[in-house]
């Protein structure tokens, strides 16, 4: 039985929806969220403002939990809940890729009365069912990191979940695929790394890079496309030593691993310009390598992003308008092409390789999130 069909039984018994908890009064659609709202980090609000007095129960539904950016995001999603002395439980699920387990984990949570589910769905439509008949069962539901075009991520706002919050995913992929173009002189062959096979953020990326690539006839995208990873650094090294012994030329890379950097030094190659996300061990990378690897930029990784899904969440449950923006552009940390000190490479070797630079945890939390690495 559906979990829609159950809320309406438990509603024809008197008992309202009982699926979730029963302190829970918000009416959703009277909740502003802000859910088309655009903004920088800088537009971030604390917690304090939307933990509201109602008891409530709070989890984090991941699609996947195995590598490093899952492992403190999960830390930043419990730093943030414990902000609020009134969310009486946090808990964790771990989907591990497979659409059916992450769709059981949903079902669960609102059988368990839990309040708010914030959830990374690399599933993506497989598992917008479970997020609506979730939503329509009273629970606020807030996925992330899916991508701000609607065409890019399945489900509506209003319906299939509270609010989703995200970097446009579609601009991330015109910011790197625009550096590499400027970065190459408009001329080259490039490789382009995805997450998970259909992932949203990968998706709307390419999406975004296509449209930038279109005017620049002089640079080829190799293998058509992204080459998928599953986020994974030696999977990303793997491939990557296959398509060095492919293609004689490689100018330009984008990855959200080190695993192609690792690759080329390997090889005793040059690094080709090199863009991706803000990691320790690509800034000491490129901090140790500089004669190899002359040409890097990151941007920020986001991990924090899952805080703003929990605070527009929470905010829901406790009926509180929260205006944050829903769509977050983001920057730039780093550039060794660029003259700017503020985009200096960041690297600090007290710190694990796997540590964010641009998380909102502090450094004890990030080694902790990391099992002490």
């Amino acid at each position: 039985m559906s979990l829609r069909n159950l809320a309406i039984g438990a509603a024809a018994l008197g008992l309202g929806i009982a699926l979730a908890t029963s302190g829970y009064a918000a009416d959703l659609s009277k909740v502003n969220l802000a859910p088309n709202k655009k903004g920088t980090v800088a537009d971030l609000q604390p917690m304090s403002k939307f933990c509201g007095t109602k008891k409530i129960k709070v989890a984090l539904s991941d699609g996947w939990g195995g590598n490093y950016w899952r492992h403190i995001t999960r830390a930043e999603f419990e730093n943030e809940a414990a902000k609020c002395k009134n969310i009486i439980e946090t808990r964790y699920t771990d989907g591990e890729f497979k659409p059916e387990k992450q769709i059981a984990d949903i079902e669960g949570l609102v059988a368990q009365h839990f309040d708010v589910i914030v959830a990374f769905l690399d599933g993506g439509a497989a598992i917008t069912k479970a997020t609506r008949e979730a939503t329509q069962a009273g629970v606020a539901v807030v996925p992330y990191d899916t991508g701000a075009a609607s065409d890019s991520f399945p489900g509506k706002v209003g319906r299939d979940y509270v609010d989703r919050v995200t970097e446009d995913q579609g601009e991330v992929g015109q910011q790197f695929a625009m550096w590499l173009a400027k970065t190459l002189n408009g001329k080259g062959n490039v490789v382009l790394y995805g997450g998970t096979p259909g992932n949203p953020m990968t998706q709307a990326q390419v999406a975004g890079w296509q449209v930038v690539f279109k005017k620049y006839p002089d640079i080829h995208v190799l293998e058509g496309g992204p080459v998928p990873t599953n986020w994974d650094p030696a999977l990303a090294q793997q491939k990557t030593a296959a398509l060095i012994a492919k293609y004689p030329q490689i100018d330009g890379i984008y990855s959200e691993t080190t695993g192609p950097v690792r690759a080329f030094l390997a090889a005793g190659k040059p690094v080709p310009a090199y863009v991706g996300q803000s990691l320790m061990d690509l800034s000491c990378l490129a901090a140790d390598n500089k004669a190899k690897f002359p040409k890097m930029a990151s941007m920020d990784a986001h991990t924090w992003m899952v805080r703003l899904a929990l605070r527009k969440g929470v905010a829901a449950a406790e009926g509180i308008n929260n205006t944050e923006p829903s769509i977050i552009t983001i920057p730039f940390t780093e550039d060794n092409t660029s003259k700017n000190p503020k985009l200096a490479i960041k690297c600090d070797k007290s710190m694990p390789g796997d540590s964010i630079p641009s998380s909102m945890l502090s450094k004890a939390e990030q080694l902790t999130a990391l099992g002490g690495k």
